[in-house]
């Protein structure tokens, strides 16, 4: 493993410890400028990297943190009672 992958890895391991929100975890290793992105550049690159533990446990700690922002969100809609009720749908949106 080259220096640079471990010092990558590294990274993942500190987001996925310091980071409180799902948008913030799936930009910073999922998106096109990502962590995940600059390990792995080549199609067999990222085959491997999909299989490997920090892969998997950087998705079930995303999943985490989108279920515990669902449920924060029905609380907060249960909270509105019935003036909530026409509001069926919600997209999150960045601001």
């Amino acid at each position: 493993m080259s220096n640079d992958k471990a010092a990558l890895e590294q990274q993942v391991r500190e987001v996925l410890s310091s980071a409180r929100d799902a948008m913030t975890l799936s930009d910073r290793l999922f998106s096109p400028q990502g962590l995940f992105n600059q390990i792995a550049s080549s199609a067999a690159e990222r085959r491997e990297l999909a299989s490997s533990s920090l892969f998997k446990d950087s998705l079930r700690r995303l999943s985490e943190l989108q279920r515990a922002e669902a449920d924060e969100f029905a609380r907060n809609i249960g909270d509105l009672g019935d003036s909530a009720a026409p509001c069926r749908f919600a997209k999150l949106e960045r601001s």
